[in-house]
């Protein structure tokens, strides 16, 4: 079987070379993957990371939903995608918010969830060892963007709310130290990486007591089954695989901040100050995610073979096919 994965264009992304490798490190024996900007003649499956701008959706296609379908940036404006996600076979979705809309609003019902994995070799399962130091450390592991959707406002907003002698700030992230300069002009002690080679972040995991998630908008975010693996609580806006793993009622991955500012830090402050505990959810190995995309990819190359599906009267839908994660 042959799997074309399709860039779109040539515009290199460290975030999607990361993803489609672990599709080729876990690949069977009679899989071959094969990246280009736009699809290769005779594959049995295309797989679309950035269907927007695909100049063609081949019947036997697979879309990834990466973004927030709800975010406002007009280069990820919903219009763009939709009719590529009609054209597609199935559309993998990163959580349930995603799906939902799709299948609520859009009819769109070819869905399923897979959501990002965790590296194995890189991280193991022990336990967050982040625990009786003079201050918590809280963490926020994401680049910076321009346009501050990943929530940088409400990163200043609560820490002027915290304490500097019980809170300090471990930020890891492409130009970063914007941030580490703000908080440290409030009187934070602050360590910032813009840089780490991904085989260090589990030490950087180890050293927070918390990961704060502060987007306006995700698809992910891939820390989010990193920390819940490494046993991390999650303090999260309502955003992306948050929405799935977090779990407030039943004490389970992290807690939701609330939207007004006195009141989120106030959760942060007393969550560490009554030594609150949480359970934590299992999570996919990447191997495992690799292994759902393959089955759906088997479903795909059926279809159009008509060993299964025509679509036509009383044919079965691919919601009844694809089962959810």
């Amino acid at each position: 079987m042959k799997i074309n994965h399709v860039m779109g264009n040539t515009t290199h992304s460290s975030i999607f070379d990361a993803f489609i490798g672990y599709f080729k490190k876990y690949a069977p024996p009679s899989v071959e993957h094969l990246v280009s900007p736009d699809p290769i003649e005779g594959c049995d499956v295309y797989h679309h990371h950035r269907p927007h701008i695909s100049k063609s959706i081949p019947k036997n296609s697979v879309c990834t939903v990466h973004h927030d379908l709800k975010d406002q940036d007009g280069w990820l404006s919903l219009d763009k995608f939709i009719e590529a996600y009609r054209d597609s076979a199935a559309v993998v979705c990163l959580n349930s918010e995603q799906e939902r809309l799709l299948n609520n609003q859009y009819q769109i019902d070819s869905t399923i969830v897979i959501p990002h994995g965790i590296n194995t070799a890189v991280f193991d399962p022990k336990k967050n060892s982040a625990s009786a130091r003079e201050k918590v450390t809280l963490g926020f592991f994401s680049r910076r963007y321009g346009r501050g959707v990943k929530g940088e406002f409400r990163l200043y907003e609560i820490a002027k709310r915290l304490s500097a002698e019980n809170f300090r700030f471990l930020l890891v992230g492409k130009d970063r130290l914007i941030d580490a300069k703000k908080l440290e002009s409030m009187g934070f002690e602050v360590e910032c990486y813009e840089f780490l080679p991904y085989r260090l972040m589990p030490d950087a995991y180890a050293k927070i007591d918390a990961l704060l998630i502060l987007s306006n908008f995700e698809g992910g975010p891939a820390c989010i089954p990193e920390a819940v693996y490494t046993h991390t609580p999650i303090f999260s806006t309502r955003v992306g695989m948050a929405i799935d793993y977090v779990r407030p009622a039943l004490g389970e991955n992290g807690l939701f901040l609330d939207d007004d500012f006195d009141i989120a830090a106030e959760e942060i402050m007393e969550f560490f100050s009554l030594k609150r505990s949480l359970s934590f959810s299992p999570v996919l190995s990447w191997q495992e995610v690799v292994s759902k995309y393959h089955s759906v990819y088997q479903a795909v190359v059926e279809k159009n073979e008509n060993r299964y599906f025509n679509f036509g009267p009383g044919s079965y839908s691919q919601k009844e096919f694809f089962q959810p994660v």
